[in-house]
């Protein structure tokens, strides 16, 4: 088991350089401020269940006292009628029930920022710079005490402080003077982020950060190195199934290699499995060779010719005349340095062994869970919100996948062909990989590759994909 001990304050996001919170980062999560009417309507719903709770004070417990007060002795007038005890509860106990229903207010305000008439109206408040709960004194009783403070002053407190205070918000966001009391944001979870569903805000969390590398840098080539003073360009000269050889891109042609003067670029490792960067030499062409075919049967016998030398000049074709008139063989033309009274067989010539049937190339096709089918290409591909194939292999083909949670990064994973298998690469996303096969999953490792058979289920973030091979 690995114990992780925090060094240090946390690190804070969404701050800027000052300690404030920034409006950009909120909204950039997806939050949303809380509109104006559902926050009355909200303050307006507790207030009608206090009510509710001081209703029997008020039509049996008040009455009795107003008529008490005009007498010489209130308590005795109270106490002395018949329904005195009725009049007792009906006074003490919707206090009590009152008392308790404000400090569970505040108690679930501190741990999940909601009340009665925010859960109903769909309103949650956040600590404005954590963008957690708001905690129970700060973002609960402050608040709190500021909107019933308001209520000192009927009417015109209410509508200032709850309705029109925030109205005049710098930040436009819509916090009246409770929130910036209490240091609270209170945000619509209808029509936004549910700050308090930590999976949803820790993906939202992810990608804004996973967004912004996008646009500063791409994947790097698996041809490409460390850029150095001495080798700014890296080409590859050979390919093995080790990786790719490479040698900087001004000397593969003298077959120079690095000196010690050129700074710390690495020399070019030597490899039992490199092939020579020299250009090969061609073979030597070989002079077409005419083959002495044997003539028919002869009626009668041909006198036998003196033995010649090579001739100096290239042998006639096939099929030309003959060199004498009275020679009673057919024609035919003579290997240099052959007699006719001396035949042999005829030499074979050399041809190239038929190319092998090729064997059909296999198909893939991935399945998603929303019922689309992805072909995968014999030159592979690489999935993600908005993929790009800059780094990836020669021909790959970007297959966009929708995720409205965008908890599929935008360049997510990659789908290789090698040796005839289909073979799955984590790009470095945010919420990984893993494949599923017999029930298990196993996480995918970012670079490191995954043989896929058919019937794998393949998760990328959390969209799942069914694999067919064929």
């Amino acid at each position: 088991m690995i114990w992780e001990i925090e060094d240090g304050p946390r690190a804070i996001e969404g701050l800027d350089e000052r300690g404030r919170p920034r409006p950009e980062y909120a909204a950039g999560l997806g939050l949303v401020p809380a509109p104006i009417g559902r926050r009355v309507l909200a303050m307006i719903i507790e207030g009608v269940f206090i009510g509710l709770l001081q209703l029997p004070m008020l039509l049996v417990a008040l009455p009795a006292i107003i008529d008490a007060v005009g007498t010489a002795d209130p308590v005795d007038a109270v106490f002395g009628r018949s329904d005195a005890v009725w009049i007792v509860v009906c006074s003490v106990v919707p206090y009590a029930l009152t008392t308790v229903f404000l400090l569970v207010q505040l108690i679930v305000l501190g741990r999940r920022g909601a009340t009665l008439g925010k859960a109903l109206t769909g309103l949650r408040a956040v600590n404005v710079k954590t963008l957690e709960r708001p905690r129970f004194w700060r973002g609960a009783v402050v608040r709190y005490l500021v909107q019933v403070g308001s209520l000192l002053i009927p009417v015109i407190g209410p509508l200032l402080v709850i309705a029109l205070s925030p109205l005049f918000d710098p930040d436009r966001r819509r916090r009246g003077w409770p929130d910036l009391a209490g240091q609270t944001y209170l945000v619509d979870i209808r029509k936004g982020l549910n700050p308090y569903d930590a999976k949803r805000m820790r993906i939202a969390r992810k990608t804004l950060a996973t967004d912004l590398r996008d646009e500063k840098a791409s994947l790097p080539s698996l041809a490409t190195p460390v850029s150095g003073p001495a080798t700014d360009v890296y080409i590859p000269v050979a390919r093995n199934r080790g990786g790719v050889l490479g040698a900087p891109k001004d000397r593969v042609g003298s077959g120079e290699r690095p000196s010690a003067d050129d700074g710390p670029a690495a020399p070019i490792q030597e490899s039992p499995f490199a092939v020579d960067s020299a250009p090969a030499v061609a073979p030597p062409t070989r002079e077409p060779v005419v083959i002495a075919r044997p003539a028919t049967e002869p009626t009668a016998a041909a006198p036998t010719p003196e033995p010649q030398s090579a001739p100096a000049s290239r042998p006639e074709p096939l099929g030309a005349p003959a060199a004498s008139a009275s020679s009673a063989a057919p024609a035919e033309t003579l290997l240099p340095g052959a007699t006719s009274s001396t035949w042999s067989a005829p030499e074979l010539i050399p041809h190239d062994p038929p190319p092998p049937a090729a064997a059909a190339a296999p198909t893939a096709s991935l399945v998603l869970d929303s019922g689309e089918q992805l072909d995968i290409p014999a030159t592979g591909a690489v999935l993600g919100r908005a993929p790009s194939v800059a780094g990836a292999d020669a021909g790959a083909v970007p297959l966009a996948v929708a995720d409205s949670t965008k908890s599929v990064s935008k360049t997510h994973v990659a789908l290789r062909w090698v040796d005839g298998a289909l073979v799955a690469v984590d790009l470095g996303s945010t919420n990984g990989s893993g494949v599923i096969r017999e029930g298990a999953e196993t996480e995918l490792d970012a670079g490191a590759p995954a043989t896929l058979r058919s019937g794998d289920t393949l998760r990328f973030g959390d969209r799942h994909a069914s694999v067919r091979l064929t």
